[in-house]
């Protein structure tokens, strides 16, 4: 079911407009040339990703009106409408990749292998589970008029095309755009093809206000009940101009979903051509928290030959992540943040010595959340 979101499209210079549109279909095209072969379209006619309650996937909270284009105002998203998600059971999972230091994630690891510590207090891991598996991703995609700076708005769907080539049979893909609000583009769908119709439909930005910390709680929200492996991708600068939200409070949201975030950023392109400036890199800190806390990663490509390999990481990490699940040996209900910390270890319980077939040590790392939000009793 695709769900759409009128929106109010202010006037540009048409000499810039034109460029933009040469630009993006140019880009199509090399999109639709450079995935063929790689994924096929499916006819599956499944109902979308599992979730845990009948509620729709990324249905809007509220119904959409008739009212036209010229009489509907920008509406803000109140924080109180976006609920903290709270863990309802005495089970907490967390989903861990093992990546080396190119990114590329470590398989055929075993259930010995992992250290769960909750608070500093170790605990009986009682559910592991590792494979390949199909990916559930939103593809949330920053579309801003930003006014002399348009070619962030360009990158962000050349960035977004590059996805389809990273789309497999049976991947759940959803794709949101944002600017004062987020607009729910296309719910979850298999079909490569309905992704790509979905980004050839983006024309001119609405408005020139960026508000990715409401778009990302938005996400969050629509996705705390559905199950497997699932992930945000933003495609943005990480600069936020009017949210609701502020930063600290979407870090909290972002701490208690269960959701990894991958953001990608298309300031860095930019901002090296125009030679650095205070609020990239303060757009850029904010993003590496935000995938930080989520227990995804973020990555700032500086030249666009790189978005690929980047969606190479992101796709081959959450096809091969390792899920780990613990009851709490101290189960209080307090409402409180607890830390986390997992560990690999061999079977004598010391730190895990991984070697390639050459037999030289590999440097690895993990990426996990660092906590979880108890329920309060």
């Amino acid at each position: 079911m695709k769900i759409r979101t009128m929106r109010v499209h202010v006037a540009v210079p048409v000499a810039v407009v034109a460029l933009i549109s040469s630009f993006i279909f140019a880009n199509a095209r090399v999109a639709r040339s450079q995935g063929a072969g790689q994924s096929q379209e499916t006819g599956q006619t499944e109902e979308g990703p599992k979730k845990s309650t009948g509620e729709g996937v990324l249905a809007p909270k509220k119904a959409p009106t008739t009212t036209s284009p010229a009489e509907k105002k920008p509406e803000r998203i109140n924080p109180a409408d976006i609920p903290t998600i709270k863990t309802t059971t005495s089970l907490v999972n967390v989903d861990v990749l093992v990546v080396d230091k190119d990114g590329n994630p470590i398989p055929r690891l075993g259930k010995k292998n992992f250290k769960v510590y909750d608070d500093g207090v170790e605990q009986a891991v009682t559910n592991f589970g590792t494979g390949e598996a199909p990916m559930t991703v939103v593809l949330l995609i920053e579309f801003a008029n930003e006014g002399r700076y348009w070619y962030n708005v360009y990158n962000a769907l050349r960035y977004s095309y590059a996805f389809l080539n990273y789309i497999q049979p049976n991947d759940w893909v959803a794709v949101i755009d944002f600017d004062l609000k987020p607009h729910i583009l296309l719910d979850f769908t298999h079909d490569r093809t309905e992704v790509e119709g979905t980004l050839d439909q983006e024309r001119i930005p609405g408005f020139s206000e960026i508000c990715i910390y409401d778009a990302l709680a938005f996400t969050i929200d629509r996705l705390k009940d559905i199950q497997g492996r699932k992930a945000i991708i933003p495609v943005c600068t990480g600069i936020d101009t009017f949210s609701k939200l502020t930063y600290g409070q979407l870090l909290k949201i972002v701490k208690t979903s269960d959701t990894p975030i991958y953001p990608l950023s298309v300031l860095e392109w930019l901002d090296v051509r125009m030679g650095g400036s205070f609020s990239a890199e303060v757009a850029k800190s904010q993003l590496q928290y935000i995938a930080k806390y989520s227990g995804g990663q973020a990555y700032f490509p500086r030249f666009a030959q790189e978005v690929p390999s980047v969606y190479q990481q992101i796709a081959g990490q959450l096809r091969t992540e390792y899920s780990i699940g613990f009851v709490p040996s101290n189960p209080v209900h307090d409402g409180k943040f607890h830390k986390l910390k997992v560990d690999l270890v061999d079977e004598q319980g010391n730190p895990l010595r991984i070697t390639n077939q050459k037999g030289k040590q590999v440097k690895y790392k993990l990426v996990s959340r660092d906590g979880y939000y108890a329920p309060k009793s």
